[in-house]
Formats: structure tokens, sequence, C-alpha cells
């Protein structure tokens, strides 16, 4: 299926974004704790790191409380639970990031510049069914792979998917 989304937001004027000592130490911890591959597929290449619960450029509209309470319900690597009875003030808080390799991140689909994989580029739902597929069966045709190959694999694998 191919749709197009047009998406309206308000996103404030801020300061250009620059790193943060506290990102640079949420980054080491996530190395540290054995947490630096991507979230979706599991690679070690091309690493970046994700704000997930709030982004940076949202953070002035943010309820940090309700930040918070996000973070402690969804929390892939248990930093929410961990530290939850500690403040969360910044979208450099460890709990509000996620690794995620380049073409899960922000990947642009060099054949169609108007598409991509990318959690900055997919609704949310779509974007998770790259991480919650049965291996090897993409709803989401990953970088360098056609949509048709993507609908033929289904087809094969899963045929009762596509009746």
């Amino acid at each position: 299926m191919l749709r197009s989304l047009r998406e309206l937001v308000i996103i404030p004027e801020h300061a250009k974004r620059t790193e943060t000592e506290e990102f640079r130490k949420s980054k080491e911890r996530l190395q540290e704790d054995g947490h630096y591959r991507c979230w979706v597929c599991g690679t070690t290449e091309r690493l970046q790191v994700h704000h997930y619960g709030i982004e940076w450029s949202l953070a002035h509209l943010a309820d940090w409380n309700k930040v918070k309470a996000f973070c402690e319900e969804w929390d892939p690597y248990g930093y929410g639970h961990l530290l939850r009875n500690i403040p969360l003030k910044s979208p450099d808080d460890i709990r509000n990031l996620l690794v995620l390799c380049e073409p899960h991140h922000i990947g642009i689909d060099h054949r169609d510049e108007e598409s991509g994989i990318g959690i900055h580029e997919l609704t949310f739902p779509i974007f998770l069914i790259q991480k919650l597929s049965i291996k090897g069966i993409d709803a989401v045709p990953q970088s360098e792979e056609t949509l048709q190959h993507a609908e033929e694999t289904i087809k094969k694998e899963l045929p009762e998917a596509v009746e």
C-alpha cells in the first residue's frame, strides 16, 4: 500500500542543538550497559541516539511529569523503572533515549526521497512492525529492497496474510 501523510505541527523556535554533557554521559551509559545496538534490527553499525519520548526541538512544550510517566511505561532499557524516584527534566535524560542505526533513525530511501524506514519517516505502528515482525519478513521494504520483493516474500512465507 502506498499512502501520503501530511503532518501539521508547530515547532517553537529554539537554539541550535548542541551535544550536552548529559547527552554524552547518557550515550556512554548506554554503551557501558550493553545497549549500544539498534533497537530495531540489532546492528552495531552507524548508530545514532533518538529522543523518543520528547523530541529535543519540542522540549519547551513538555510537561516533564507526563514525559517521566511515559518513559516509565514505555521503558526499552529499564532506566524508567531504575530511576523512577529521580525527576526527569531534560530530553537528554537516558530514560528518553533510544539507540537506532541511521536507517532506522533518519533513513531516507535514496531511491525515493519521500520515503524511508526511519522513525522520523513513518507512523509509529508502521515503524514498530520492523522490530516486531517475523525475522526476514518485512512489511516495510528495507534499504535496497523493493516494494515488489517485500510483497513477494510475504506472499511466499505467509500466504494467509494476503488473502
